[in-house]
């Protein structure tokens, strides 16, 4: 049996519930109402029902009787909507409100608390990318330095075949923002493919009410950043193995064993 004794939500649109709500001295009322829509869900579950001015004020009005007349007036909490204003104007009736007592949210505040929850996990993650960065970088420069000693009478044979010293460094930057780029590259193409299917897998199983929910979006313009930024990174990281094989001596490169 669903919620309200409808076998679905659509079928309760349109039709009319009773609302037992208790007065001032304890004793019950029943208040119509009819549903207009329902709510769709959320990552955060389903938070309650709407309702409109006509029947808050028939729910006050029946909450409040017996109460005294002092007590009718009193609200925990209210909720005003105004005219598109300047945050200036929003700032002044902040402060007009806090004068009187009273503390004030707009609606941009609110989804601002949510934006800074997000921006929190936003940075820890950002914080593991540049570790990962840096260690990648390490490894370019492991790698290069790896391979300047192992081609060392290689680099001797080009230099004395005439290669200037410009000419075997950007060789050896070359290469280390190509394999930037080729594990960048890689590496982007094996997230999308990856959280495409995840992204799906979970819009179609556990999301499948959350419509127009994406898990995962992939923005073409952050991919190529991501990418540009390691090859920037890879081709920093290549310099020292670059002017380490520029350095070398043709006689002495050629002798090596």
């Amino acid at each position: 049996m669903g919620p309200l004794g409808f076998s679905d939500n659509n079928q309760a649109v349109g039709q009319t519930v009773a609302i037992g709500i208790a007065d001032a001295t304890g004793a019950m009322h029943e208040v119509k109402a009819q549903i207009t829509g329902i709510e769709q869900s959320s990552l955060l579950g389903v938070s309650g029902g709407f309702v409109n001015k006509a029947l808050s004020t028939s729910l006050a009005n029946t909450q409040g009787i017996g109460a005294p007349p002092a007590a009718k007036n009193a609200f925990a909490d209210a909720t005003a909507t105004f005219a598109p204003s300047s945050q200036s104007q929003v700032a002044t009736m902040k402060n007009q409100l806090s004068a009187a007592g009273y503390t004030a949210q707009t609606l941009d505040d609110r989804i601002g608390t949510v934006k800074t929850v997000i921006n929190g996990i936003i940075g820890v993650l950002d914080a593991f990318a540049v570790i990962a960065l840096v260690a990648a970088g390490f490894g370019i420069v492991n790698t290069l330095l790896m391979s300047v000693q192992e081609r060392t009478r290689e680099i001797g044979l080009m230099k004395a075949m005439g290669m200037g010293s410009g000419s075997v460094f950007a060789l050896f930057s070359t290469e280390a923002a190509f394999i930037g780029f080729l594990g960048s590259a890689i590496g982007s193409a094996a997230a999308i493919g990856l959280g495409t299917v995840v992204s799906r897998a979970l819009a179609r199983g556990p999301l499948s009410d959350l419509g127009g929910l994406h898990i995962l979006t992939f923005a073409p313009a952050s991919v190529a950043g991501v990418i540009i930024l390691v090859m920037a990174i890879a081709f920093v990281a290549g310099t020292l193995p670059a002017w380490r094989a520029a350095r070398q001596n043709p006689i002495d490169a050629l002798r090596y064993e």
